[in-house]
């Protein structure tokens, strides 16, 4: 049989392995040249992010009854 905590801990060894390898690719990656990073980043800092409309199904509170 079985035990919850053993497939638990095996999903999540899984799940690092799996972060750390995607990590691992990115980190081999060659960075952009100067100019081109410092667009990307003033390009990511001058993006307003608009929130989501609220759902008019929604209660206000917290129990989304129909």
């Amino acid at each position: 049989m079985t035990n919850i905590y053993d497939v638990l801990s095996e999903i999540q060894v899984k799940a690092t392995a799996n972060a750390k390898k995607a990590v691992e690719e990115d980190l081999k990656k060659e960075d952009p040249p100067l100019e081109e990073a410092k667009a990307i980043l003033e390009e990511n800092i001058n993006e307003e992010v608009e929130p989501e409309p609220e759902s008019a199904d929604e209660s206000t509170e917290g129990d989304d009854e129909e």
